[in-house]
């Protein structure tokens, strides 16, 4: 047992001191104490940790490469780090991939209502295709439920592991994969309704709230429901050619802003996708070596 021991730490210690290992570990820990810090808005908050999470993932690669790393994961002495990492590294891809397409999806119906709107016709039409939208939405809200169920399962799973570690190497990889759990999620929460959403009444609320402020700004509701409500107030205007144009400029404006930001996290997410995907290569090479 002796010899064991001092075999795996002639083994782990020089990666875990190697320049690249530090670099790895102190993105990982700047990333983590950013995560409950304020930002000017949710979208620069999910855009900022995303970016930190891609950087963060070319640190590991980088680390992966490395001789040394790929000694230590190939010896016997790590156990089953390879079932857990490579089960985490497979509901990592599954998971980026359905947060990206929910994103795809959504750039789709929000693109769609703009045209629609820019047709400057009202009536029926307009009607009509506000309640497409909803529809559209109301569809894509049951992908975000199920992917939400996914993440839970998946960060349940990163506690329950945390006490097998045996190696740095093996619990930094395990910590970055719980910290893309927790940074997709707060991803997924900016293209989604609040908690509480997802009712009729719900919306109402929204709609009574905006109506007793007095178009204000309402904060605390995702642009994702600050957009609802001004669909739900034009939806319900009997609203003549002359004035259609003026009242659909501020819903149309925010529709503009909105698919530009999810644009912006939809490219971030396809880097993302395939560093993951990189990643789980390279430890699959690693273990078949």
């Amino acid at each position: 047992m002796a010899k064991i021991m001092s075999h795996a730490r002639s083994i782990s210690l020089p990666t875990s001191s190697h320049p690249l290992f530090a670099s790895a570990e102190e993105h990982l820990q700047r990333l983590e104490s950013s995560k409950g810090a304020s930002s000017s808005s949710p979208h620069a908050s999910a855009c900022k940790k995303l970016d930190g999470l891609k950087n963060l993932y070319e640190y590991l690669d980088d680390v992966l490469q490395l001789p040394l790393s790929q000694k230590v994961l190939s010896h016997e002495i790590c156990g089953k780090w390879d079932e857990e990492v490579l089960d985490g590294s497979l509901r990592l891809l599954d998971i980026c991939g359905a947060v990206r397409e929910i994103y795809s999806q959504m750039r789709e119906i929000v693109q769609t209502l703009e045209s629609s709107l820019r047709r400057k016709r009202g009536g029926d039409y307009l009607v009509n295709e506000i309640g497409s939208y909803l529809v559209s939405k109301k569809q894509l809200n049951k992908m975000i439920c199920k992917c939400y169920k996914e993440l839970k399962r998946a960060e349940k799973k990163c506690e329950k592991r945390k006490d097998s570690d045996r190696d740095p190497l093996v619990k930094l990889i395990k910590e970055v994969q719980e910290t893309s759990f927790s940074i997709l999620d707060s991803t997924l929460s900016f293209i989604s309704q609040s908690k509480a959403a997802g009712s009729q009444q719900r919306s109402w609320s929204l709609v009574s709230k905006f109506i007793q402020q007095k178009g204000s700004s309402y904060e605390g509701d995702s642009d994702i429901e600050k957009i609802d409500v001004e669909l739900h107030l034009l939806n319900n205007k009997k609203s003549n050619k002359a004035s259609y144009l003026l009242e659909t400029q501020n819903p149309l404006k925010r529709l503009e802003a909105f698919e530009t930001s999810i644009q912006e996290l939809a490219e971030v997410l396809e880097i993302m996708f395939r560093l993951l995907l990189k990643t789980r290569v390279s430890l699959l090479n690693i273990l078949n070596h």
